[in-house]
Parts: C-alpha cells; sequence; structure tokens
C-alpha cells in the first residue's frame, strides 16, 4: 500500500497565513488576474531582470509563499495591486488565470502610497533612482492633499517620517532627479558610478553638466567609460566654470495665458470627476478648501486688474 504523501513545507505555511489572515479578520480570496490593476504610483522598476525571473522561478516552482495585497479600484470589480506588482507580474508571465489576494481599504491616497512604500522599502533591492521617483510620488501626493509644508528641509523631514528615512537619505536621493537625461542614462546603466552621480547631482554642479558631457564625447569609446566620466567630472571642477546665469523673468503676459489655461484644464476634470461614496464626505472637505482658495484667487486677480488702470 502506498504511503500517504505528507504536505509539503509551503502548503503549510499557506495554510498557516490563511488561518492567522481569518482571525485578523483578512481572508484570502482568489482574483483573476484579469481584474488586477497596477498601481499608478508604483515608480519601482519592473524590468524583467534577474530579481524578476527569479520571481517567476519561485512562483512556478513553490506557488505564492504571500498573498498580494490590493484594494478596490474605480472601476466595479476591478483592484489596484499595493503590494506584489513583481509576483502579479509573474503570474501573468506564467499564465495563471487567479492569484491569491487581500483586500483592504485605505482612508486616502497617502496611506495607500505609504502602505505600497513600506512592502517594497525592505523586501527589494531598490535601485537609488527607483527610491528617488517614488520619493517624488510621495511629495506629489502629499501636495494633492495640502499636507506639504512650502519649506523644503521640512518637505524633507515629512517625507523621511513617511519612510522611515533619514532626511538626509531623502534628500540625497531627490537630488538625483537634478540630473539630465544623458547623465541618468549612465548612472542606470553603470556607466556612471553613484559617488560620481550624487556629486553631480548637487543642485550646486549643475552647470558642470555640459562640459562633462561634452569631455566624454570628444573622448569617443573606451573600455572604461565610468573611469572617463570620473575624469571629465574632475575636468569640468578644475576648470571652475562659472554657475549659469539666473532665469530671466517670465513673461507677465504669459505667465496669465498659462494660469488662464491651467484654470480651464483644471474645471474640464472637475466636471468628469466620479466619486464613490465613500469618498464623497472627503471630496467635499476639499471642494469647501478649494472654493476658500478661489475667493481669494478673485481678490487677487481683481486687485491686479485695477492696477492696470
Amino acid at each position: 500500500m502506498a504511503s500517504k504523501k505528507s504536505p509539503s513545507i509551503f502548503g503549510t505555511l499557506q495554510k498557516t497565513t490563511e488561518a492567522a489572515s481569518a482571525v485578523n479578520g483578512e481572508f484570502v480570496r482568489q482574483l483573476r488576474v484579469s481584474d488586477l490593476e497596477d498601481n499608478p504610483m508604483n515608480r519601482f522598476s519592473m524590468a524583467e531582470d534577474e530579481q524578476f525571473l527569479s520571481t517567476v522561478e519561485s512562483v512556478k516552482r513553490d506557488g505564492f509563499l504571500e498573498d498580494i495585497i490590493v484594494t478596490p479600484a474605480a472601476a466595479e470589480g476591478k483592484y489596484r495591486i499595493v503590494s506584489g506588482h513583481r509576483r502579479v507580474a509573474a503570474a501573468r508571465k506564467l499564465g495563471k488565470t487567479t492569484v491569491p489576494c487581500k483586500v483592504r481599504h485605505y482612508e486616502d491616497s497617502l496611506a495607500e502610497l505609504r502602505a505600497l512604500m513600506g512592502a517594497n522599502l525592505h523586501r527589494r533591492n531598490l535601485s537609488p533612482f527607483d527610491m528617488a521617483r517614488q520619493l517624488e510620488t510621495l511629495r506629489e501626493v502629499l501636495r494633492s492633499e495640502n499636507k506639504l509644508p512650502a519649506n523644503i528641509k521640512e518637505q524633507s523631514e515629512l517625507m523621511a517620517e513617511q519612510t522611515d528615512l533619514s532626511r538626509a537619505t531623502v534628500e540625497r536621493y531627490l537630488d538625483l532627479l537634478n540630473l539630465d537625461e544623458t547623465l541618468t542614462a549612465w548612472a542606470e546603466s553603470g556607466k556612471m558610478t553613484m559617488t560620481d552621480a550624487y556629486e553631480l547631482a548637487r543642485r550646486s554642479n549643475a552647470h558642470l553638466y555640459p562640459a562633462v558631457e561634452e569631455f566624454v564625447a570628444k573622448a569617443g569609446e573606451t573600455d572604461d567609460f565610468p573611469v572617463l566620466v570620473h575624469r571629465a567630472i574632475a575636468y569640468a571642477k578644475a576648470a571652475e566654470l562659472p554657475p549659469a546665469p539666473p532665469k530671466a523673468a517670465p513673461n507677465a503676459l504669459r505667465s496669465v495665458d498659462s494660469f488662464g489655461r491651467a484654470i480651464r484644464r483644471s474645471t474640464a476634470q472637475l466636471r468628469t470627476l466620479k466619486l464613490d461614496d465613500a469618498d464623497k464626505a472627503t471630496a467635499k472637505r476639499k471642494l469647501d478648501t478649494c472654493l476658500a482658495n478661489l475667493d481669494e484667487l478673485r481678490r487677487t486677480v481683481e486687485a491686479l486688474k485695477n492696477s492696470l488702470d
């Protein structure tokens, strides 16, 4: 008589996780992969690199050792991924039709983004540029919810609190967004060391970019591109290039035109908004703030107009 097959450690782990979820009021459900949407706030790389291929192999061999965390999307029956973008991508690649999910509700976009970032910050080998772009998304969400301080230092401190990073680390990552397209491509592809990338990314070094890129272009092909870039930076610094002159003041009439276009665009977006019942109370509070701002805006525009008479 054939011996009874022992359950695998992975199957046991999955059952234990399901039991714990039930105790905490969260139940795992199988959702169709076609009903899961990538989260627009996710700025972490989704490239099919070595880490992704490892995820595919793990899902193929062992299944899902952790449940996907999702939240209801705007469309009926659809869900946004909060944690598990790579695992869902692996499921799509393997042709799986369903994945185990837990559905969670978040009070606002900031809470959802914090959950998304928390799920990624300590689980993946993140590139500095992934972190920089994700922090920029955090800054945009804080701004959209009127929670972003005007002071740059206070902005960094708030983002540090939201991510459990130090203020200096947040500022260092965000500095990378100062690099132009060419320098960013060099750094992300390994053609420039991150030490040099961080050095060039300082705002005070922005005027060195053209000299560095011109030096590299004139040197032509080389077997050790990062060394060439390092020499280019040293050359540009030694040349004591003057900082770029300050930008000219914006054209007043062009500013008025841009302002008018922004208002028309925002008005069109508001007219197309469709809010769920859960969002209506929050929307009313935010719209009250908008009305107060509009009153101030009207007074400012009228004062400017009267000053022109």
